[in-house]
């Protein structure tokens, strides 16, 4: 019992010390607690969480409470974060990112999953490795950005407790120029292209890089305005942007604009006098405009600046050419030939340009060349073909258009030339093989259907001319020949109609030739068109006898006397020494009864044939109507002779014997 006592007694004690204690240690506790605040605030913050996450997570576990998110444990680009429930998590393109755990009050995570909206593909995301990239691409391809900003905020990392959402944590993706610009370049899409590089400039208007690209773009499709647009851009951001001044000036050059890309172009040589590009494209748009010398002068600003730049080089020596500045071009084109990789275009353009002088043998020699380095070159034999034709070696020429030929069996222009070399020759049936290739190869070549309707014509092949000369005018390209040549070909095929119509478009379209009113009038005559034959003839100037006389008889014929008249005479002073022309003279002014000058012009022509009995009995009724008798009966008189069987002098003859006896009777009775 005392044992007892005495060990209560100690317990006692014991109690009150401890009771004694409890105080003392929450005063120190609180002391610490304060200490702790007033000196580092974030270590109160820390403690204050972690008890709050203390009471969680055992009300989590002895009442089986819904469980608290606090924040991610991740991993992004190779470091260490915490991502809290109030905070979001910002992903670019270049972002690589995994979350390693999850802290709820459900400490082994064993009912927590997480899943990344639209990256995750699993049921749980935890510890798998995500690109931004990949959700970059994803917002971009299905175009959830707003073009106003470049941040799309609609994903979230989800945190679950079993199938409950326990909390989102937001995403931000950020969508930069460059992921516009990566875009463009993984397209071959030109339309999808400009979509995002319009997107990529409305996230950065000073970005001229991407401008650039979007200009070329443009210009590529041959989008000129929307290519400038875009350059002017640029020099409203930089006016001394050198890409963007010359770029622009070709664009003017691409809509012909030359006037203004000659403009910019200055401008451009002003800023930068050594640019060699922008003197050739200064030399470019002069050249367009025909301006010669200041072509020139720009072009070799360009060599002076640029020596070996063989393409401006060749050019200058084109407008050398052009300028008939033979030796300076042949000077550029030998330079170019001595120096650059690719001679054979500069020995063409010496062989063409001592063609052009006809220094004939130099062209051949360069011909030679280029054929040597390049046996497959029709063009030089083509050209050494000219060549040849002006030294007058027929057979070269043709040999040379022949293995041109071969090389390039469907190029028009030398299947022409060959067909023109046979044509000089005389083989006219290979001259119109040969043009009835040219039309195979190129139907709307009017030059050869022009050759081939015109050697059809020459070989009196009407029908086969007349199918090209109508083949020519369908085509819009018929001109006075073609027309005047489709009227004789339809002659000749007896449909006058249709020959009278085209020698009229013939004489329209200019033809002032004789035979093309001679034709016409000939073509009208068969039709039966007298008075429009007539209003031909008389159109021919000048006129020949068979024309004059065509018109005299046809006067005389309409008892028109005077104006028959008119055209006997010219033809008496066409052929002053024909009895034909005075007869003819003195018949129509018989018709009109002017007596005399009837027998004036009958003893004309009696001058120049007396063995003429018409003209004899023309004369005896000339006097024997002026009262001649005498006269008369001697003119008759020797028109019988000369032709007993004369029916005027025959019957004038006994007529006027009579008449004179009675006459001879009666001035014997007077007297």
């Amino acid at each position: 019992m005392a044992e007892n006592n005495s060990k209560n007694i100690g317990t006692n004690k014991l109690i009150r010390r401890k009771i004694w204690l409890i105080p003392g240690a929450i005063a120190v506790i609180s002391l610490i607690l304060i200490l702790l605040y007033l000196l580092r605030p974030q270590a109160m913050e820390a403690i204050s969480f972690n008890a709050g996450r203390l009471k969680n997570i055992i009300s989590y576990y002895l009442f089986q409470g819904r469980p608290h998110f606090y924040y991610l444990e991740m991993e992004k680009n190779g470091k260490n974060i915490i991502v809290r429930s109030n905070e979001s998590l910002e992903i670019t393109y270049r972002d690589e990112f995994v979350v390693k755990s999850v802290a709820s009050d459900d400490l082994k995570g064993s009912h927590i999953t997480v899943n990344i909206e639209g990256l995750g593909n699993s049921v749980n995301d935890l510890g798998v490795l995500m690109r931004g990239v990949d959700l970059v691409n994803k917002i971009m391809q299905k175009g959830e950005m707003n073009q106003a900003g470049g941040t799309v905020s609609d994903y979230s990392i989800r945190i679950n407790f079993g199938k409950e959402v326990l909390a989102k944590v937001p995403i931000s993706v950020v969508i930069t120029p460059q992921d516009w610009l990566r875009f463009a370049r993984d397209t071959t899409d030109a339309k999808v292209q400009i979509e995002y590089l319009k997107k990529a400039i409305v996230l950065n208007k000073e970005d001229t890089g991407v401008r650039k690209i979007l200009a070329g773009i443009y210009a590529k499709l041959d989008r000129q305005d929307d290519a400038i647009a875009q350059y002017q851009e640029i020099l409203a951001l930089n006016p001394e942007d050198k890409v963007a001044l010359r770029e622009l000036a070709k664009c003017h050059i691409r809509k012909k604009e030359y006037d203004r890309a000659i403009q910019i172009s200055k401008r451009l040589v002003k800023l930068h006098p050594q640019d060699a590009e922008a003197y050739a494209g200064l030399g470019f748009s002069f050249e367009e405009k025909g301006l010669w010398n200041q072509a020139a002068e720009n072009y070799l600003a360009a060599v002076k600046n640029d020596p070996e730049n063989y393409p401006v080089r060749f050019k200058l020596g084109d407008a050398y050419v052009r300028l008939k500045k033979i030796t300076p071009a042949i000077e550029q084109y030998e330079y170019i030939a001595a120096h650059a990789p690719d001679k054979n275009l500069a020995r063409l353009a010496l062989g063409d340009t001592y063609l052009k002088i006809k220094k004939f043998d130099e062209a051949i020699k360069y011909y030679r060349e280029v054929i040597k380095y390049q046996p497959q070159s029709a063009i030089a034999y083509a050209n050494m073909a000219a060549a040849y034709a002006g030294k007058g070696r027929p057979q070269d020429e043709l040999d040379s258009l022949k293995k041109a030929a071969a090389l390039k069996p469907d190029e028009p222009v030398i299947r022409f030339n060959l067909g023109a070399a046979y044509e000089k020759r005389k083989l006219d049936a290979d001259a119109a093989r040969e043009y009835e290739h040219v039309l195979k190869v190129k139907p709307a070549d009017s030059d050869a259907a022009e050759r081939l309707a015109d050697l059809y014509f020459k070989q009196n092949k009407y029908e086969q001319a007349v199918k090209f000369y109508e083949r020519l005018v369908k085509a819009g390209v018929g001109n006075s020949a073609v027309f005047s040549n489709l009227g004789f070909a339809y002659g000749e095929l007896k449909n006058y109609a249709l020959s009278a119509e085209n020698y009229k478009k013939a004489i329209k379209l200019g033809g002032k030739s004789s035979n093309l009113h001679y034709n016409l009038a000939y073509t009208y005559g068969k039709l039966g068109r007298e008075k429009e034959a007539i209003a031909e003839y008389e159109k021919i100037s000048p006129p020949t006898k068979e024309v004059l006389s065509i018109l005299a008889h046809y006067y005389l014929k309409d008892k028109k006397s005077d104006q028959a008249i008119k055209y006997y005479k010219k033809i008496a002073l066409l052929e002053p020494k024909k009895a034909a022309s005075y007869a003819s003279l003195g018949y129509a002014y018989a018709v009109r009864g002017d007596w005399d000058r009837a027998i004036e012009n009958y003893l004309l022509a009696l001058r120049y044939d007396r063995e003429d009995d018409e003209l004899y009995a023309n004369l005896g009724e000339a006097y024997e109507n002026k009262g001649l008798y005498t006269e008369a009966l001697r003119a008759y008189t020797t028109a019988h002779e000369l032709n007993p069987e004369s029916p005027r002098a025959n019957k004038k003859i006994p007529q006027l014997k009579i008449l004179l006896l009675q006459k001879k009777l009666q001035k014997t009775n007077q007297e």
